[in-house]
């Protein structure tokens, strides 16, 4: 279709946004491997018939970093949605109702004049149907006492927790992926939580386990690592060691 595009690097991304400062791009972080982006290229797809005006770009999300990065793009399928360089909503996972929500309502109104020329950066507004009259979370009350020992709870659950982006059925990043694939292969009996959906925790864990990124595997309490250090850990037999 022409109003489709995969983009290819971060110099053809800000050609195509900066064709018509007053047109609406959505922008949609994939790969292939993330089986919900396979019900999302469907959703897309049928979005881009009905929305002749606006520009869809699709983007491998892990094949262009810097362009992930610039948008803080952490697990797919992610959405963003743009007026010429202006931020107007972003969306995480697979929620084609909200998409086209919100596709609806901005694409409907009229396009202000641009404000900036500069290449877009990826800014903290999240879509959260406001629009549509939802109520807005209320505010997390939670003291820093208490979100460090519901850290710890959650890190004894099981004898093996995984910390990863998404769940067992849809990872959401790749790292996350291969690490479950080596838990299986191992037939090692884990939970996971997914960081994706408490941002408390999220945070928090990297400060108690002194990591900075996710996955984090935990067993019977303990910090093990992330994927490299699992990976290691299966080659040397340290990981059944553990187990036993």
């Amino acid at each position: 279709m022409a109003n489709t595009t995969v983009v290819n690097s971060p110099e053809h991304l800000q050609e195509l946004l900066s064709v018509d400062l007053s047109r609406v791009s959505l922008l949609y972080f994939r790969a292939d491997w993330a089986e919900p982006c396979t019900q999302m290229d469907a959703v897309t797809t049928e979005l881009a018939k009905r929305w002749p005006s606006v520009l869809f770009l699709s983007i491998e999300a892990e094949s262009l970093p810097d362009i992930s990065e610039s948008f803080e793009v952490d697990a797919v399928p992610y959405f963003i949605l743009l007026r010429g360089h202006t931020l107007l909503t972003r969306l995480s996972g697979a929620q084609p109702s909200v998409l086209s929500a919100a596709l609806t309502s901005h694409a409907s109104k009229p396009a202000p004049l641009s404000s900036t020329s500069q290449k877009p950066k990826g800014l903290s507004t999240t879509y959260d149907g406001a629009d549509l009259g939802e109520e807005e979370a209320d505010e997390n009350d939670e003291s820093e006492e208490e979100l460090v020992k519901r850290c710890g709870e959650l890190m004894v659950k099981s004898d093996v927790v995984l910390f990863m982006k998404g769940d067992k059925e849809t990872p959401r990043c790749g790292f996350s992926q291969k690490i479950i694939g080596i838990l299986d292969r191992e037939q090692v009996e884990f939970t996971t939580f997914d960081i994706l959906s408490d941002d408390g925790v999220r945070q928090k864990l990297k400060e108690i386990n002194t990591w900075p990124t996710f996955p984090q595997l935990i067993i019977k309490g303990e910090f093990v690592g992330g994927l490299d250090v699992v990976s290691e850990m299966v080659e040397n037999g340290e990981l059944k060691e553990m187990l036993a």
